[in-house]
This record gives C-alpha cells, sequence and structure tokens, in this order.
C-alpha cells in the first residue's frame, strides 16, 4: 500500500513538473531510480516513463535506494557523460526485456559487450575472465538504478559501475557514447 502511495505520489509530480515552476525546497521530496525500476518489472504499463522519471528525479532530491545500508555504486570519472534521459531509457528497455525472460550475456571470448545504446548513452557489461557471464536484463537494469541513484550529476548526466546485483562476476557500466 505505501509502495503504491509513493508511486502515485511520483506520477502526480511528474505530470505536474511542466506546469508548476520548481519548489524552491525540494528537501522532502525524493525519487529513486532503483525504485522506478522495480516499478517498471512490477507493471510495465503504469510505470512512469523514462522522461517522466527523468522530470520527477530533477524536481526531486534523488536518493540511493531505502531499506538500509547499500554500497554507493562508483561513479568513473573516466567514463564520458551519458545524458540521463538517453541512459534513463536504456535502462527502461532493459527492464522490460527482462520481464520477458531475455538474458544478457557476455560472451566467452569478449570482455566488455554493449547491452543497450540510446542517444548519447550506452549501458555495457563487462567481466574480467574468459568465461562466458549472464544475468537477467532486469538485473542489469537494477544495478543500474542503483548507478543512477549514487552517480546522478546536477547537469543532468550520469555515469558510472557497480557490479551487476545477481552475477558479481560481472560489472554493469553507464557512460556516454
Amino acid at each position: 500500500m505505501v509502495n503504491f502511495s509513493i508511486h502515485l505520489a511520483v506520477l502526480a509530480l511528474a505530470t505536474s513538473v511542466a506546469a508548476a515552476p520548481a519548489p524552491t525546497d525540494n528537501s522532502s521530496v525524493t525519487f529513486s531510480f532503483a525504485q522506478w525500476i522495480e516499478d517498471i518489472i512490477a507493471n510495465p504499463d503504469t510505470a512512469l516513463t523514462p522522461a517522466e522519471a527523468v522530470a520527477a528525479a530533477n524536481a526531486a532530491k534523488v536518493v540511493a535506494t531505502a531499506g538500509g545500508l547499500q554500497k554507493r555504486a562508483y561513479c568513473e570519472e573516466l567514463f564520458g557523460d551519458a545524458p540521463a534521459a538517453d541512459a534513463a531509457a536504456c535502462l527502461d528497455d532493459l527492464a522490460r526485456k527482462g520481464a520477458q525472460g531475455q538474458q544478457c550475456v557476455i560472451g566467452y571470448d569478449v570482455f566488455s559487450i554493449q547491452m543497450c545504446r540510446i542517444g548519447g548513452a550506452q549501458i555495457r557489461g563487462s567481466k574480467s575472465a574468459r568465461e562466458s557471464q549472464s544475468a537477467n536484463c532486469n538485473d542489469v537494469a537494477r544495478t543500474g538504478g542503483l548507478i543512477f541513484d549514487s552517480c546522478w550529476r546536477a547537469d543532468g548526466t550520469v555515469k558510472g559501475r557497480e557490479l551487476c546485483i545477481s552475477n558479481r562476476l560481472m560489472q554493469v557500466n553507464i557512460m556516454g557514447v
């Protein structure tokens, strides 16, 4: 019930962002990309669109996922900046693929693969061993949500990396193209 109420509040906030001036004190309003990914996985038809999610994040304070202490993703300075709207669209795409059971796979002799590219953003998977690695694309998107929550930048970009939540031998990277 609480999750549904939060979703309705974020949806109301996202739809009113264009009509209302930006609040001067948004310290009480929060948004989590990790929770947004969970909403897409649970019900893609009612989840915010990537544009609505970015608008909600711009109008709110982006926070790390609630529910206890979590390691922050590494905000990789060597990566190019990815436009947040494009990276959010990639996460949306991966979450929807995962909901259909699709696996994100890095092959045997491949050490890095592009899992999604939209506009100026890409989601890459990487690994260090010669063996094949895979994870449900949901978990790649979930990991990307954690990266977003830790590495969202005030200029509307994101870049970072984190080990996949379900396969610690696979790293998820969000970066510019």
